[in-house]
This record gives C-alpha cells, sequence and structure tokens, in this order.
C-alpha cells in the first residue's frame, strides 16, 4: 500500500511538472530560417503562422517558385522546431518526474504512428 501512494504522488507531481511545463511551452513561439537566413518563419506553439519576414533581397533575387519554396522551408523549419521543443518537454518533464519510462512509450508510440501515417509506412503495410 506504500508503494502505491509513493507512485500515485510520483504521478500527481509529474502532472503538476508537465502542466507547468505546457503552459511555458504553449506561451512560446519558433523560428524558421531559408535562404541563408534572409527568410524567417515565426510559429506559435501548435504551429500556426505568427510571423513571415522575407528581406527585399529574396524578394528580387528569387523567382516566385522558389521564393514560395523557400518560405514554405522556413515555416516547415519553424513547425519542425516547435514540435522538437514539445517533445523536449515530455521527455524532460518525464524524467524530471521519475517515470523516464513512460517517455520511452511516448517516443516508442509515436515513431509507430508515423511509421503507419506516412506513405513509406503504408507501402509496408
Amino acid at each position: 500500500m506504500r508503494e502505491l501512494r509513493a507512485r500515485m504522488e510520483r504521478l500527481t507531481a509529474a502532472a503538476a511538472l508537465m502542466d507547468e511545463l505546457a503552459t511555458e511551452w504553449s506561451t512560446r513561439e519558433y523560428a524558421g530560417r531559408a535562404d541563408e537566413g534572409r527568410i524567417t518563419a515565426t510559429v506559435d506553439a501548435v504551429g500556426t503562422l505568427r510571423a513571415l519576414d522575407i528581406h527585399p533581397l529574396s524578394m528580387r533575387r528569387l523567382d516566385g517558385r522558389a521564393l514560395a519554396e523557400a518560405v514554405l522551408k522556413a515555416v516547415r523549419r519553424a513547425e519542425a522546431a516547435a514540435e522538437a521543443a514539445k517533445e523536449e518537454m515530455l521527455r524532460g518533464g518525464l524524467e524530471a518526474a521519475g517515470v523516464p519510462h513512460v517517455a520511452g512509450l511516448l517516443g516508442d508510440a509515436r515513431r509507430a504512428f508515423g511509421e503507419r501515417a506516412s506513405p513509406e509506412g503504408a507501402e509496408r503495410l
């Protein structure tokens, strides 16, 4: 019974810590760059585009298609930065709470889902 109570206390502490970390993560913005840093996209924690800065040199130097591709690259990099921050927050919070095995399980589940959801994974099924 004492062990069960200790586990429950750890889980409660983990939930409180995760709540704090999620609040902090959700207020941040994440940037991605392209065209040698001349194009910068900024997204919020869930990937919503908040700002897009395009240096005039990029607009003069790149044709429409290349400019669009560079903008998309910057946005995707910003989204990837937000996703990486979320993963780090989850892993760090769970490890700090003393339940690192849950972080490993979450990572395994995400990888398995990604493999099944990707076109390459669909070919293997």
